[in-house]
């Protein structure tokens, strides 16, 4: 009956193909060994191909034995058989993880090399209890709390779990009827492990209290997942739209959420956090997602969260960054420029003082980037400074108006991030006549009794 279940199952999830090339994760505990005398019957009568796959974990003697008999048993049947062994010998923090790592990465080579589409493991009913609540006590977000799925890609091809539709009694009881040899992991016993002790001490007493925790716990998980397939529905739209890729982390118009509920922010951020920051390797909290949803529905015009790793998200009035914070602060860099010279002020950006005397060669790879240009009068002599701002300069914008230039970029709204890279230029009484893209003063323009002009040209990639 069990088998006639197991088939029907991989009948309505397309496992079942002719020559479809199926590898079996196999460590010889009882969960491992039931799936693969299933897989046997199965590859009988649909035509698919197996192979197993085995890791030598090497923590304990027997080891060697049941990875000699595992051999022996896949030469008897003509399966192919592949194994590893893994280096680490002794227990240390953080000891599953790595180990798991190394099965999948191996996992994914076999299926490479041997051209294997599909890679099955033998988790079942009791793993995803045990990894539901295993999530709950350490914190985790809605969208990762459905557990183990049945399917999902792995490598380049899938990675499924045939037997979470049985528990590990019904396993068992398939193993005696059927007079599976399997082998017993001294380190099951242990509570040495966090999942142990799930496993030992927690699980059977919710089994005891309802004896359908586990089916109900499979519809939990089924529910989370149509819940987290939902959300991608209604928040990628709002994401494709308005997220962009930039060097040096991402962008994003925060307009795009102005009338969105406070879910939707919830989850738009947790899905933006999802796809960037957590693949390097950054752990995202519950309570930094509400902080950054405050963030963004607060009046401050411009602020800032800190991430793990150096990462920074921040706010400057409609947009929004993700971005690496600057670890080291850049020398303060100052330029002169005399008439008749360019020079570059960085890799993106180069200035320029031309007179009609002395027409300027500009180098070649300005040629097609955006010119800001200034016509100055004729009486400006040089050398002009060119250097970043400082706290108290001042920009004469009329004869009688000046104006701090800190003042003036709060102002206009000028990101945080824009005034730091903006250039200031003074002319060679150290007067401030232009803060290219932003302001100029009074002084640079020229008096009508100027014949001649120069121009200062601004060049840069955008």
């Amino acid at each position: 009956m069990m088998l006639d279940g197991f088939y029907q199952e991989g009948l309505k999830q397309g496992f079942w193909h002719s020559g479809e090339r199926i590898l079996l994760a196999v460590s010889g505990g009882v969960d491992s060994m039931v799936l693969l005398h299933l897989m046997l019957a199965a590859a009988e009568k649909s035509g698919c191909v197996i192979g197993v796959a085995h890791v030598n974990h090497q923590l304990r003697p027997e080891s060697f034995d049941e990875e000699e008999w595992l051999s022996r048993f896949c030469e008897e049947k003509k399966i192919p058989f592949y194994s590893k062994r893994w280096g680490i010998k002794t227990p240390v923090q953080g000891m599953e993880a790595e180990a798991r790592a190394f099965r999948y990465n191996f996992f994914e080579e076999v299926m490479r090399s041997d051209k294997y589409s599909m890679l099955m493991t033998a988790h079942h009913g009791d793993d995803l209890a045990e990894t539901i609540i295993m999530k709950l006590t350490r914190g985790s977000s809605l969208l990762n709390m459905s557990g183990i799925k049945s399917s999902r890609s792995f490598g380049k091809g899938r990675l499924v779990r045939p037997l979470l539709i049985f528990s590990k009694d019904e396993l068992k009881l398939i193993a005696k009827e059927r007079r599976i040899v399997y082998f017993e992991d001294s380190t099951n016993f242990s509570d040495w492990y966090f999942r142990n002790r799930i496993r030992h001490q927690v699980i059977p007493k919710l089994k005891e209290e309802n004896a359908g925790f586990l089916k109900h716990t499979a519809d939990f998980s089924c529910q989370v997942q149509y819940a987290a397939e939902l959300i991608e529905e209604v928040v990628k739209g709002v994401y494709a739209q308005g997220v962009q890729e930039i060097q040096d982390g991402w962008r994003f118009d925060l307009k795009m959420l102005e009338n969105k509920s406070r879910a939707f922010k919830y989850f738009f951020f947790q899905n933006l956090l999802q796809q960037t920051l957590i693949p390097e390797k950054v752990e995202i909290k519950h309570e930094q997602l509400e902080r950054l949803v405050d963030l963004v529905s607060g009046q401050a015009p411009q602020k800032q969260l800190s991430f793990e790793n150096d990462w920074l998200f921040i706010k400057e009035y409609s947009q929004g960054y993700l971005r690496k914070r600057t670890q080291v602060k850049a020398a303060e860099e100052v330029y002169f420029l005399e008439k008749g010279q360019g020079i570059f002020l960085s890799e993106t950006e180069w200035l320029g003082f031309e007179t009609p005397d002395e027409l300027l060669e500009f180098p070649k790879k300005v040629k097609e980037w955006q010119t800001k240009e200034l016509a100055v009068s004729s009486q400006l002599t040089g050398p002009l400074t060119i250097r970043r701002r400082k706290n108290g300069d001042r920009i004469a914008l009329t004869e009688k108006l000046t104006k701090r230039v800190n003042r003036l970029f709060i102002d206009r709204k000028v990101p945080d991030s824009l005034r730091e890279k903006a250039w200031l230029i003074f002319n060679n009484h150290q007067e401030l006549i232009w803060v290219p893209g932003f302001a100029n003063s009074y002084l640079s323009i020229p008096q009508e009794t100027d014949k001649i002009h120069y121009r200062l040209l601004y060049i840069t990639k955008e």
